[in-house]
């Protein structure tokens, strides 16, 4: 027998002579009454009030998306102001908008 098929038999006996784990007699009834237990639901008055928080956050922000793009085409005006007070204009540069 070399030396590795030793290796193997040591492994494959190494769990010889063990004995099994005790269980706690009470485990089964815990896990039961754990199992029943009355599960506790948040108040509805609470669920009600995040969800009518959540809508009015959503639409304050869909009413800031609407407001800022019609300034968008004021602040480009804007900028084209400015490019004319300065003489920032160059008309042989690419506009890549």
């Amino acid at each position: 027998m070399n030396a590795k098929e030793k290796w193997i038999n040591d492994v494959e006996n190494s769990l010889n002579g063990l004995k099994a784990a005790e269980v706690n007699p009470y485990l089964y009834s815990k896990i039961t009454s754990r199992l029943n237990a009355k599960i506790e639901k948040a108040p509805s008055k609470l669920v009600w009030g995040g969800a009518m928080a959540f809508l009015l956050l959503l639409f304050i922000n869909i009413v800031a998306i609407k407001l800022s793009s019609g300034s968008d085409q004021k602040n480009n005006s804007d900028v084209q102001n400015l490019e004319k007070q300065f003489q920032l204009i160059n008309d042989n540069a690419i506009n890549y908008n």
